[in-house]
């Protein structure tokens, strides 16, 4: 026990002694320690910047970087023609929207190539939650299923709403009570695109409706036409563009249109791809014209 009482002072200094050469250590103590280990620091520590350098020299986020380095952008695209918005033309795309994605190519400096191997609107989006492509512009509305996988671009046409009704069956259906009131509280077959936006928008605007669901527009049509379904619901520049080019449709069919309710189209944009989603967004908002229905309805007619 005396042995050890002896030592106790002895161990108390060696521990002051070792202190105090870490903090000379740490403070810079002898032979320039403090600047060999800033220096192996300074060393280890990686590159904070997140952006990527391209070939020719430019630093740019990851996602923009991707299409540059590619030299290409790749845009899913309905299989399906809807003019004014894309349809071939003398084997050439054409439309409202094929002149906004060659827009967003040319700005990018790259290439511009449209995957059109999709049949029902919500797998042109799919495409892009999947990152088999870029970005979609496919006349694309925004449904609250879609932003749960993607961005939404800022509109860059919107559409109001419409319904094609079957005289006769709308007849039936309303009997003595004013059409406002009948479509407000429409309780009849409604018949939407399947695999669209209209899909959702039917069943949010019109809760009571029984929606009977159809593969392409004109199979709606001939629905609307021979009874089979009380109206069908779309965008008002869809329906407008129908009557004026078979105006004997009058006869069975007539229109309803909704000044409350519209239907922005959007650019679609991956999940990951934010500074992507910036670039579309202020591309769109700069644009000299802004289309919409009304300008792109009188360019057709």
């Amino acid at each position: 026990m005396n042995r050890l009482r002896q030592l106790l002072p002895l161990l108390a200094a060696l521990c002051l002694g070792l202190s105090a050469c870490g903090g000379a250590w740490a403070q810079g103590g002898p032979g320039g320690q403090k600047t060999r280990a800033a220096g192996a620091d300074a060393a280890a520590e990686p590159d904070r910047s997140p952006l990527v350098k391209v070939a020719d020299g430019r630093m740019l986020a990851p996602d923009i970087a991707r299409i540059v380095n590619r030299g290409e952008l790749v845009v899913s695209q309905l299989a399906t023609d809807n003019p004014p918005f894309f349809s071939v033309k003398n084997g050439e795309l054409v439309g409202t929207d094929i002149d906004l994605a060659k827009l967003i190519a040319s700005e990018l400096g790259v290439k511009l190539r449209f995957d059109r191997n999709y049949k029902t609107f919500d797998s042109v989006v799919e495409a892009v939650a999947q990152g088999k492509v870029d970005i979609a512009v496919s006349r694309l509305g925004r449904t609250l299923k879609r932003a749960q996988m993607v961005h939404f671009s800022i509109s860059y046409i919107k559409l109001g709403h419409a319904m094609l009704i079957n005289r006769m069956r709308f007849a039936q259906l309303a009997g003595d009570r004013p059409l406002p009131q009948v479509v407000r509280d429409y309780t009849g077959t409604l018949g939407v695109l399947a695999g669209s936006s209209w899909e959702e928008f039917g069943r949010r605007n019109f809760p009571k409706a029984k929606l009977v669901k159809y593969p392409t527009w004109p199979d709606l049509i001939e629905a609307a036409k021979k009874g089979e379904v009380t109206a069908v619901y779309r965008d008002e520049m869809e329906v407008v563009q129908l009557m004026r080019e078979e105006p004997g449709l009058a006869l069975t069919l007539r229109t309803v249109t909704f000044s409350d309710l519209e239907a922005p189209l959007s650019v679609i944009v991956g999940i990951r791809d934010l500074t992507l989603l910036s670039f579309v967004n202020e591309l769109i908002a700069q644009r000299a014209v802004q289309p919409t229905a009304d300008s792109v309805l009188r360019a057709l007619k």
